[in-house]
């Protein structure tokens, strides 16, 4: 076995004593010569060093950096870390004299020692090494320069993230962050978080480069979710929107897709929308499609765009949408477009889910109506209404029906129902009133008609049926109560009057017939006909003086009827008043100078007056008066 000692900077054999002394001798005495020889002649020394086996220049050092080896030639330039621990292994240089040798790392010593190693760190302890930091290790033969190899100390990607996690400002954060980048291109992390800090600063579209690339290297959740916020942010909607279809691909994520319509149709007007939904329909996932569509419809129904509306509607049935409402949607924008027909076969899809909407069950039978399906609707209203009594709608759509269908009977009872609901309608009333009467039932059409005219006292429809009836059934009271209303709302009518004197006539009530025509003469003077009914009750009451002044005013209002005048003179006659008796006579002479009775009643009047005034005494014929 060979045996070793350990010099500074490699192993070497060891020898036998007597050799060692030899060497040691003359190495002295050689070293003794050249000091010698070079305190005296300095001049000749680099002369003669060229000619000894001492060191001249620097081959190569050979290092081990944090434990691993590596050789260095001189000149060359190694980029380490501040941490990273240096230890030299071997000195190469062109002399195979090792001793004098020296190490420095610039100015300072180099730690010497087979185990002897150093971080650039611990060199030099007060430098922040934020810029690079390059420090030389010379290789020095005692005075003399042999060369160096440089070690520049560079921080790390860690390094300048842990610098940027406790950085004072978002700005120092941001430099740090961008020489972390700047060490570690490929650095997610650095990226992502530089990528948020320009967003926060509103370097917006740095951002966006930077969510950019990291995307290159892998799509994700988060950088997308980021990347939407930037471009919300920059009013990118169309790129938003874009990234929302990519995190739903990603993703499947229902939120993912509300959250994509609802910025839909906040930021994009509905024709713009509609183009972008049309455009990227291939985009969507499967499972969103028929939510897509609906979109879709609801869309082109804003803008009236009803075609389109029922081809998304019916492209969501086909992409699997189980919604009862798209058919109830269906229909109203086909009704839209006229299409009543499927219209009405959507709606009664619709309504076969949801049997108990009343309204939208009034609709259909509304949509037959316009069909001329009158059957159909008239079948739809008597549903409604045998599950709903009070639905007035329905009744009056349904009296509507019946009429056109020309059914009495049932339209009676709809009426009668309709009456029911809305007691105080004297429309409903007398409508139902004429129904009745109609169908002959006159104790309904009674009761109606009485109902109609208590609500509308002005209205002298229904009293007129209720006189009718009342004539039928020769009830003299209840045509009396009636005409005596029907005057009061048409006090020109005279038939009425007519028919009321006929009443009271038979009745013998010639009071009431005083009564009514002394007020009706009052009101119309100039009609000679209610004169002529207070006069025959004035006559029929043996109201002797009541009848002249009816007789006067006929006799004026008719002056060429010389009735009058002479019926006047033949009570005046009873009553003794011959003179008024000879003024009515000579007023029939005035009219009628050749009426022979006249004459005749005059020479008596005047004999009469003149036996009256003589003796007191005269004889005469008397005359009846006539009624």
């Amino acid at each position: 076995m060979k045996d070793y000692e350990t010099s500074l900077f490699r192993p070497r054999r060891r020898e036998s004593r007597a050799k060692t002394f030899f060497k040691w001798v003359l190495l002295v005495g050689l070293v003794a010569a050249g000091v010698f020889w070079f305190q005296e002649t300095p001049q000749l020394t680099d002369r003669v060093l060229q000619h000894l086996p001492v060191p001249h220049t620097l081959v190569s050092l050979q290092v081990e950096i944090n434990g691993k080896r590596e050789r260095l030639p001189a000149g060359a330039e190694r980029t380490v870390h501040p941490q990273d621990r240096l230890k030299v292994v071997r000195v190469e240089t062109d002399g195979w004299i090792r001793w004098g040798l020296k190490l420095a790392a610039g100015e300072q010593p180099w730690p010497e020692g087979p185990d002897a190693s150093l971080t650039l760190k611990e060199l030099l302890p007060a430098e922040e090494f934020e810029s690079p930091v390059t420090v030389p290790l010379r290789v020095r033969w005692f005075d003399r320069e042999l060369g160096s190899v440089c070690f520049t100390a560079k921080l790390g990607a860690k390094d300048w993230l842990q610098k940027a996690a406790s950085a004072g400002s978002p700005d120092e954060k941001a430099r740090y962050l961008e020489q972390a980048l700047a060490e570690d291109p490929g650095n997610a992390l650095a990226r992502t978080q530089l990528a948020s800090l320009y967003a926060e600063q509103g370097r917006l579209a740095e951002a966006e480069k930077l969510y950019g690339e990291i995307l290159q290297m892998g799509r994700s959740r988060p950088v997308l979710e980021r990347l939407v916020d930037v471009y919300k942010k920059q009013k990118k909607h169309d790129a938003v929107l874009k990234t929302y279809l990519e995190l739903l691909r990603l993703t499947d994520d229902p939120a993912v897709f509300e959250s994509l319509l609802t910025y839909l149709n906040k930021n994009l007007s509905p024709k713009n929308a509609l183009v972008f939904l049309e455009k990227n329909l291939q985009e969507v996932p499967a499972r969103y499609r028929g939510p897509w569509h609906l979109v879709r419809a609801e869309l082109a129904s804003r803008q009236k765009r009803w075609g389109e509306a029922a081809s998304a509607y019916e492209s969501a049935l086909k992409a699997g949408v189980q919604d009862p409402n798209i058919h109830y949607n269906l229909s109203v924008v086909k009704a839209k477009t006229g299409d009543l027909r499927s219209a009405a076969a959507d709606l009664e899809k619709y309504l076969q889910a949801n049997p108990t909407d009343e309204a939208n069950r009034m609709k259909l039978a509304a949509l037959y109506e316009r069909l001329g399906e009158r059957d159909k609707a008239r079948t739809i209203y008597q549903q409604v209404i045998e599950k709903n009594p009070k639905q007035k709608t329905a009744l009056v759509r349904l009296v509507a029906l019946l009429d056109k269908a020309g059914d009495r009977k049932e339209q009676l009872k709809a009426y009668e129902m309709l009456s029911a609901l809305e007691p105080g309608n004297a429309v409903v009333h007398f409508n139902r009133a004429l129904l009745s009467y109609e169908l002959e039932q006159w104790e309904k059409a009674e009761e109606a008609f009485e109902k109609a005219a208590k609500l509308e006292p002005a209205n002298p429809e229904p009293l007129r049926y209720l006189l009718a009836l009342y004539q039928k059934r020769k009830d003299a009271e209840g045509q009396v109560r009636i005409l005596r209303r029907l005057i009061e709302l048409d006090k020109d009518n005279l038939s009425l009057y007519d028919t009321l004197f006929v009443l009271y006539d038979q009745a013998k009530n010639y009071d009431a017939i005083v009564e009514i025509f002394e007020k009706a003469a009052q009101q119309h003077p100039q009609v000679a006909a209610f004169h002529q009914y207070v006069l025959y009750g004035a006559l029929k009451k043996g109201d002797q003086k009541k009848a002249l002044r009816s007789l006067e005013k006929l006799s004026r209002l008719l002056p060429k009827e010389v009735k009058y005048l002479r019926q006047a003179a033949r009570i005046h006659e009873s009553l003794g008043q011959y003179e008024e008796a000879l003024e009515k006579t000579k007023r029939i002479l005035d009219v009628s100078p050749g009426d022979e009775e006249a004459k005749q009643d005059y020479l008596r009047l005047k004999l009469l007056l003149l036996g009256s005034k003589k003796t007191g005494f005269f004889y005469c014929n008397e005359r009846s008066l006539v009624v």
